[in-house]
């Protein structure tokens, strides 16, 4: 009994933390996000240069600038001012208007 107890203690656990999972290949840079496939899962670390409005911010790093958007279930919860250091983790976005970065969970440094 203990035992499926403590197996089903882990499971939920484990769901909980789950949240914001980190691609299998770790951090990488703006522009290797952007030559990345469509759906990708991508970690980027990005400095914040403006809000485009409408949930869209544009990132950048030492080698690029990406349009992320942030949904407004994320945003309410954090203070962005331009300049401000972050790392992105979320979905890249093939799209006729372009390539984006939609953002599930940002870690403010």
């Amino acid at each position: 009994m203990k035992r499926l107890m403590f197996g089903t203690l882990l499971f939920f656990a484990g769901s909980l933390t789950a949240t914001a999972q980190v691609p299998a290949s770790g951090l990488i840079s703006v522009a290797e996000a952007l030559n990345a496939r469509d759906n990708s899962l991508v970690a980027i670390n990005a400095t914040l240069v403006k809000p485009l409005g409408r949930e869209k911010y544009e990132f950048q790093d030492a080698s690029g600038s990406i349009t992320v958007e942030i949904d407004e279930d994320i945003s309410r919860h954090i203070v962005l001012k331009n300049g401000q250091s972050v790392t992105l983790y979320g979905e890249i976005e093939r799209e006729y208007k372009g390539i984006e970065l939609e953002a599930d969970h940002i870690e403010i440094h």
